[in-house]
């Protein structure tokens, strides 16, 4: 499960990358506001860190992925559902990405055994 979050947030990351609009990325919109920019990127870039770092996933570990996905979902809101029908293929990476990631990293609590 801790290689799924990886993969998401990987897919939300290059999501970041490509474009919204044509012409317009995520990350081109830097130059408007870069402390929102950035900090979509690390939400994006922590779950990957995690998901393909040490083979030890514990649980603080899984709320911190769990949290920034959290937070991407916040940040769109619910303009989530026209991001996938609006946006190109960026945004729809993105959401993607940001739903899947929180709901691997749900799934990852309920995977675990009784120690």
């Amino acid at each position: 499960m801790k290689r799924y979050i990886g993969l998401l947030g990987l897919i939300g990351l290059v999501g970041c990358f490509l474009p919204l609009i044509p012409g317009l990325s995520l990350f081109d919109m830097r130059h408007f506001d870069a402390l929102q920019v950035y900090l979509i990127l690390g939400a994006f870039a922590v779950p990957v860190a995690i998901g393909f770092g040490s083979d030890r996933f514990s649980a603080g570990l899984g709320l911190l992925a769990m949290g920034c996905f959290a937070y991407i979902l916040y940040k769109f809101g619910f303009d989530i559902l026209d991001m996938l029908r609006l946006t190109s293929i960026g945004g729809i990476m993105m959401v993607v990405g940001a739903v899947g990631g929180f709901i691997a990293t749900l799934a990852s609590f309920t995977d675990r055994s009784k120690a």
